[in-house]
């Protein structure tokens, strides 16, 4: 018999012998396998020595892959329509078998194609497992993270030379300019291990420079400015040793022309200047960060106790003096600008230090720390305020007249004027707000400011000046219930300032007495209120509010429990309210000066009230009144005088 190769045959030729036993074995299967056939079976015909034999198999019809060098055999055995476009699954082979008749003759075999039709499929791809571009980015970012704290934990290591530890504190302070960066620290004690590793930073100049900077950065971010006892310890300690640090040391000037560098790039404020840039400079600018942020009471201690207070009262001072002894012509716009704005930012720290609105702080506690800051130095801040708000004057009104004299400048010089007019206005709000807080039921620092002329006399230039400026009715007001705010403290908490009032002229030669001045200006506010109160349908404030409710006998005071006409109120009387408060304002000085002596002065007064009568005081201040108690402005002390004083005023109307 000739050799075949084809896929039914694993070898070349097969004897006779071989073929009989496979004969036999069909035989076998035959007598077998008759007596199971189902419907769906079919023959299969097998032929070998001119012997006809028949068999019954179930067979698998599905798509088959047979390799073959017989190109032939693979081409007849392999079903394409069933293999490309059935909806079989090749891998599943139990749940899919039919049956197909194979007949075989000889050696040649021809395979019969199914007749059952197949739906076409779409074959997709399916990726089990993948991660949104988000988790991607967030992976990538820890990493970042991870390798680059190694990279610096390793920098900050006390053994390392200091040029690697410099450079290690500088690459930190950039990188937490990074707001993904400063997320993951507040995950880890990461700041402590840092704090940890820089615990001999105070004692190298360079170092003490750069670890200052690195607080200042973490203070810009409220997350991660969480301050405890030993950071404020580490910033205190760097202050006072700073000013053992020869600023000509190498590595000390490269490391803050570093940090200028980061400053200007990546900080979008103009906080630093190159002539007070240093240690202290940059603990001071932390301090006005994380004063914003409600410090706790035993940090507050920390920083009075540890000379945190001593080092911004020294600095107010010292920038007050650079600035009366090289005033504008000898600066440049922009640096006396920079340097003012620094003042008001250490002028405002303390006063968050020392404000009753503080929701971490008692009373007792800011009385301390009010009482601290005040006397520190036999009254050094006074003196400065004193200053600064004369230069404020004299520089408020210069820029003024450039404003008015500048038609034919160009717009940019304009714009350049306005904004340091406005500087020097907010720089004055910031002296009168301090000083409001301070004088609030406190002889002592009354006493103190009164017995300062020059201060007492600019008080009311500054009432002249911002009455008579090109300021929006909103500006004005803010500076003018400030400044008025703090003469009812002073004529209030002293015994001789009402005498003052009542007898000195106003100054610049101004003809006018001082109270003349004052009922003027109630006369002209009032006027201006009661204009914009007859376009309101009615005056909803004083629909309910009797005389007699402010009996001194009587135990009722005026409410108004309806939130809607409140809310309605606040809204219409953005204009009016003003020009209402400020007339309360001078009203309530003028009756302060009645209930020191009202034998003496009570007609000089009275002729200067419209119509000669105090029922338009009363009528000011009863309004006033209801309006501060609705928004619960008031103080407990501030209550009691103003019902006192209305009381006071109501006996004398008739």
């Amino acid at each position: 018999m000739t050799s075949r190769r084809g896929i039914f045959f694993n070898s070349k030729s097969r004897t006779n012998d071989k073929i009989t036993q496979l004969s036999t074995a069909i035989s076998n299967q035959d007598t077998t396998s008759n007596t199971n056939q189902t419907g769906g079976t079919v023959k299969k015909k097998i032929i070998l020595n001119h012997t006809k034999r028949t068999i019954n198999k179930t067979i698998y019809s599905g798509p088959r892959k047979i390799f073959s060098t017989n190109y032939k055999a693979n081409r007849t055995q392999l079903n394409h329509k069933a293999f490309f476009g059935g909806n079989t699954d090749e891998y599943d082979l139990d749940n899919n078998q039919t049956t197909t008749t194979i007949n075989t003759l000889r050696s040649k075999t021809i395979m019969q194609h199914s007749t059952t039709k197949t739906d076409s499929k779409q074959i997709h791809t399916t990726v089990s497992t993948f991660r949104q571009p988000t988790t991607c980015s967030e992976l990538d970012e820890t990493q970042s993270y991870i390798d680059d704290m190694d990279y610096l934990l390793a920098g900050f290591q006390p053994g390392k030379l200091l040029g690697d530890r410099c450079l290690s504190a500088i690459k930190f302070a950039e990188l937490c300019t990074k707001a993904s960066f400063r997320m993951h620290i507040q995950t880890e004690s990461a700041l402590e291990r840092i704090f940890n590793l820089l615990k001999d930073a105070p004692d190298v100049p360079s170092l003490n420079l750069c670890t200052a900077f690195i607080l200042y950065i973490l203070s810009l971010d409220i997350l991660t400015s969480q301050m405890n006892s030993d950071i404020i310890r580490l910033m205190l300690d760097l202050v006072t040793k700073s000013s053992t640090i020869n600023i000509d040391d190498r590595e000390y000037k490269k490391m803050k022309e570093r940090i200028l560098i980061i400053n200007n790039k990546s900080l979008s404020e103009d906080i630093f200047y190159e002539e007070r840039f240093n240690t202290c400079d940059i603990i001071l600018e932390t301090f006005v960060n994380i004063s914003h942020h409600n410090l706790k009471e035993s940090l507050q201690d920390e920083i009075r106790i540890l000379g945190g207070f001593d080092q911004i009262i020294n600095a107010v001072y010292s920038i007050i003096q650079d600035l009366s002894n090289n005033d504008f012509q000898c600066y440049p716009l922009s640096e006396l600008s920079l340097r003012y704005r620094k003042l008001c930012r250490f002028i405002n720290m303390l006063e968050e230090f020392s404000n009753e609105n503080s929701e971490q702080s008692s009373k007792l506690h800011l009385d301390v720390n009010r009482m601290y800051i005040a006397q520190y130095n036999q009254y050094s801040l006074f003196h400065s305020l004193s200053k600064l708000l004369d230069l404020s004057l004299i520089w408020l009104q210069q820029y003024s007249s450039m404003n008015e004299n500048s038609a034919a400048t160009t717009t940019t010089t304009n714009m350049k004027n306005l904004n340091i007019h406005h500087l020097f206005r907010d720089g004055c709000k910031t002296i009168m707000s301090i000083l409001v807080i301070f004088t609030n039921d406190c002889e002592i620092i009354c006493d103190r400011l009164t017995s300062d002329n020059r201060f007492f006399s600019n008080l009311f230039r500054l009432l002249i000046t911002i009455e008579k400026s090109s300021f929006s009715n909103e500006d004005k007001f803010d500076t003018l219930a400030l400044t008025l705010n703090l003469l009812i403290n002073l004529v209030q908490n002293t015994k001789h300032v009402y005498k003052y009032l009542m007898e000195e002229n106003m100054p610049d030669g101004n003809p006018l007495k001082i109270y003349e001045y004052l009922a003027k200006l109630f006369c002209e506010q009032e006027s201006s209120a009661a204009r914009a109160e007859s376009l309101e349908e009615n005056d909803w404030m004083m629909e309910d509010v009797d005389d007699d409710d402010f009996d001194e006998q009587s135990n009722t005071k005026p409410t108004n429990e309806n939130g809607t006409n409140f809310n309605r109120a606040l809204q219409k009387a953005t204009g009016h309210m003003e020009n209402t408060f400020v007339a309360a304002f001078a009203g309530v000085i003028l009756a302060v000066i009645l209930l020191r002596d009202r034998t003496t002065y009570v007609s000089q007064i009275q002729e200067l009230m419209p119509q000669k009568k105090f029922d338009t005081m009363a009528f000011i201040l009863k309004k006033f009144f209801v309006f501060m108690d609705m928004s619960h402005a008031f103080t407990p002390s501030g209550v009691k005088i103003l019902e006192e004083i209305i009381s006071m005023v109501l006996s004398l109307c008739g």
